[in-house]
């Protein structure tokens, strides 16, 4: 019965993921036929910052939130925590607002207006909104309202988009429509009741794992904005999206699925089954390495005109380009897992550790191969971070499992 359970459980997270990476294909599909590949970069941009967003905010606190829920057997903990959460998110959205106000010519464009500062402060506000309730519907084992929330993000944004193609034409109505989302989400449920934890909450796993995923996220969807910073066309930075757009798809699958392993990991690390935790890890790296190979060849084949097909004429990259996307994607799909299991350890040192390496690596190849087009020295930076991350991520996780012996 349990088993059953679990899969029609993770089954509906699935359909839920599916829609939402489905419908993300669908946004940016209607929005480059809309106003173009190059009229798309700023939108592109912007969704860079609602990733990063959704990175250091969405994805920690609903795991964060999952994990208190599993220790304390009900929302006391998170509740204890909600002052901390509040300024965290508020930190966040103020720094990202910041930085797209800062470099708005240089990010959006020479004469872009402040709208595009104000919409990455909006979607970095949805994102916290929506991290706290899917944790709190999963925390609770809602997890067919949680599946809605994650489909309905940008089901929502594509109506919006449906609007902005029919009522204008303009690059700032798609970032708007972007701005949409967090509405799948009204149906909250109020906090969830609970009494004061008998331990209290381990903010510090909230900050470190905030950190680590930020980085995470400028690691796999920084390369468009660091590509036009580097003297890249707008073509090449739109190219670039749409390569990443197609190829993150397992990804976005697995981010839906991921809501549904944090209890049980956090489980196995409460009942001290180390042994079960390490063959997790290490067979995660070794299939990660693999699949990332067999990406590889995928999107050299075939990964450019499937490109075309989704988003038009002028959005492919060559097919080196393509193919070192989707091993990156892949790559990043296994520190994914290897991310959620040392949440669950609540290892946040080892956390923002690895990812700092992952970064310090790709920054290490950017200069190496400063001589390269700028195209091919992010893609190359982009898919060394990835492994530095996965290779740091397995080793932490041993390092930790030894220690806990």
């Amino acid at each position: 019965m349990g088993t059953r359970r679990a899969t029609g459980e993770s089954s509906v997270l699935l359909v839920g993921s599916a829609v939402n990476g489905v419908f993300a294909y669908v946004f940016v599909a209607i929005g480059t036929r809309a106003v173009g590949a190059e009229g798309f970069a700023p939108v592109a941009v912007l969704w860079t910052f609602w990733a990063l967003s959704a990175a250091v905010l969405t994805f920690p606190l609903q795991h964060w939130v999952i994990r208190q829920m599993a220790i304390d057997g009900d929302a006391g903990g998170v509740r204890a925590a909600l002052p901390r959460i509040l300024g965290w998110v508020a930190g966040v959205v103020g720094a990202l607002t910041v930085i797209a106000a800062v470099f708005r010519a240089e990010l959006f464009g020479a004469e872009a207006s402040w709208v595009w500062p104000a919409l990455v402060a909006g979607t970095a506000a949805g994102s916290g909104y929506l991290g706290m309730v899917r944790g709190l519907l999963a925390g609770a084992g809602r997890y067919g309202p949680a599946a809605a929330v994650i489909g309905g993000e940008n089901v929502v944004r594509v109506a919006a988009a449906v609007i902005a193609a029919t009522v204008s034409a303009d690059a700032a109505a798609f970032g708007m429509a972007l701005l949409a989302g967090p509405i799948a989400g009204v149906f909250r449920p109020s906090v969830l009741p609970g009494a004061p934890p008998a331990t209290p909450p381990d903010r510090a796993l909230l900050g470190s794992a905030g950190i680590g995923l930020l980085l995470a996220q400028i690691v796999l969807n920084g390369g468009p904005p660091l590509l036009a910073a580097l003297g890249g066309s707008e073509a090449e930075v739109t190219a670039f999206f749409a390569a990443l757009a197609l190829f993150r798809a397992p990804y976005l699958l697995a981010l839906g699925l991921t809501v549904r392993v944090t209890a049980p990991l956090t489980r196995l690390v409460e009942d001290r089954r180390f042994e079960v935790l390490g063959r997790i890890t290490r067979l995660g790296a070794a299939a990660t390495v693999a699949a990332a190979a067999a990406a590889a060849g995928v999107g050299w084949a075939v990964g450019p005109a499937v490109i075309r097909v989704l988003f038009g004429e002028g959005t492919d990259p060559s097919a080196a380009v393509t193919a070192a996307v989707a091993a990156g994607c892949t790559l990043a799909l296994g520190a994914l897992g290897l991310t959620v299991a040392l949440i669950a350890r609540a290892a946040s040192v080892a956390l923002s550790a690895s990812w700092a390496a992952s970064v310090a690596g790709g920054g290490i190849v950017l200069v190496i191969a400063s001589g390269w087009p700028a195209v091919e020295r992010v893609v190359l930076a982009f898919v060394a971070a990835e492994a530095v991350a996965v290779a740091a991520m397995t080793f932490a996780g041993e390092r930790w499992l030894r220690a806990m012996r």
